[in-house]
């Protein structure tokens, strides 16, 4: 009679943790990538009846709490106005580091650079990845640092130029062409082409840098002749030598693209001498202005000067047994030896997830759910305190059957 007692004390035992591990969910139901759990219960071991060895006649000794067990369900996706907020879709996560070099793992893709630029977690551990090195290759594996990057000038070396002549000008007639082009420091230098009418369908160019004239051409002297329909006829491309910079700066040959798929071509019209379009390569250096995550983790950096460059990769990890993992709190998850050793790759490669960027994974917890898990658990502490309770009574009637 008295194990009907024991089984029904554990069953309220069962009832509370599977009531403590929905209260949990249900807490967690705003927590960034949070994982809910569920409640597994198992049969205590049975006791036969007079001895019997036929399975009819065993008896259970009540319930109890077989696992716990993580569920990996994804979770909703909200997003977010940070360029750094990431969310996993798929398998994978994040891998944080703290200040004693520990690793930790992370669902809860809520990232910013702290004070020192670093890339950081809410709990201001800091995102592992790999650096984009200055031959373009990628560093190993630790924190991602984007502070002090700077965009590297480009010299100008090659430009075109769009305009119409005047067909109608008298000889002797001029036009002048002004843009800007870069130095070897990034320095901007205004750079003017001077058009002179010297015969019908006929114009010379020289040229100058910040009104001194340049060292040399390639045509010297450059000339262009255009035929009756004002098209150029001939066109060759123009090397200009520019003059020394007292800056200590140098420019390389700057080439006039003149017959490139790309180049703007020059024409004689009879209409106003105008500049259609310039175009040139060349710019001066840039400090990073915003970053942005692709959704194989790329981190790419948008600078002052228009340029844009690839600053790190962030790497994901994955384990043959996510269950086994360790919860530590604060939406991290510790390595076990049950999980097995992380398995690290980037978004999107060998089974990985992919990024989805300016996004944050919400929690998993699923309220309906929740509450019907709730509702089942709280019958059945209700029946098994009615079985104690009937116990108690069968026990009462015994211990008066002597009166």
């Amino acid at each position: 009679m008295g194990s009907a007692l024991w089984a029904g004390i554990s069953g309220l035992n069962a009832s509370a943790k599977q009531l403590d591990v929905v209260a949990n969910n249900l807490a967690n139901v705003n927590t960034l990538g949070f994982k809910g759990d569920m409640t597994f219960f198992a049969d205590v071991l049975s006791s036969s009846i007079s001895g019997g060895s036929s399975g009819t006649l065993q008896v259970g000794r009540g319930v109890a709490v077989a696992e716990v067990q993580t569920s990996f369900a994804p979770g909703s996706f909200e997003t977010t106005g940070n360029a750094t907020d990431a969310a996993i879709d798929g398998d994978g996560f994040f891998m944080v580091n703290d200040l004693e070099g520990a690793t930790y793992y992370t669902r809860a893709g809520a990232f910013h650079l702290n004070e020192t630029g670093v890339l950081v977690d809410i709990n201001g551990y800091f995102l592992q990845g790999q650096m984009v090195q200055d031959d373009g290759t990628l560093s190993a594996l630790g924190n991602i640092i984007l502070t002090g990057l700077q965009s590297e000038p480009q010299m100008t070396t090659s430009y075109s130029l769009g305009a119409n002549l005047n067909s109608q000008s008298a000889v002797g007639s001029t036009y002048t062409t002004t843009q800007s082009i870069y130095d070897s420091l990034g320095a901007v230098h205004t750079f003017e082409s001077l058009f002179t009418k010297t015969n019908v369908n006929e114009w010379s160019v020289t040229f100058s840098l910040d009104g001194n004239d340049v060292a040399s051409t390639d045509p010297d002297p450059v000339v262009f002749a255009f035929d009756s329909s004002g098209a150029m006829l001939s066109p060759s491309d123009v090397e200009i030598t520019m003059p020394p910079l007292t800056t200590g700066a140098v420019f390389d040959p700057v080439i006039w693209d003149l017959t490139s798929q790309q180049a703007l071509g020059i024409t004689q019209y009879a209409s106003a001498s105008v500049i259609r379009a310039t175009t040139a390569d060349g710019y001066a250096s840039g400090n990073l202005k915003s970053l942005a995550i692709d959704t194989e983790g790329v981190i790419s950096g948008f600078f002052t000067n228009g340029q844009t460059a690839e600053l790190a990769q962030i790497i994901l990890a994955s384990f043959p047994n996510p269950w086994a993992l360790n919860k530590l709190g604060s939406n991290l998850f510790g390595e076990t030896v049950m999980s097995g050793s992380s398995v690290r790759n980037i978004p999107g490669a060998s089974g990985m997830g992919t990024l989805t960027p300016n996004t944050l994974e919400m929690s998993n917890t699923d309220i309906a759910t929740e509450f019907i898990r709730m509702i089942t658990a709280q019958k059945a502490y209700q029946a098994n305190a009615k079985v104690i309770t009937t116990e108690d009574t069968l026990m009462q009637v015994l211990m008066n059957i002597k009166q």
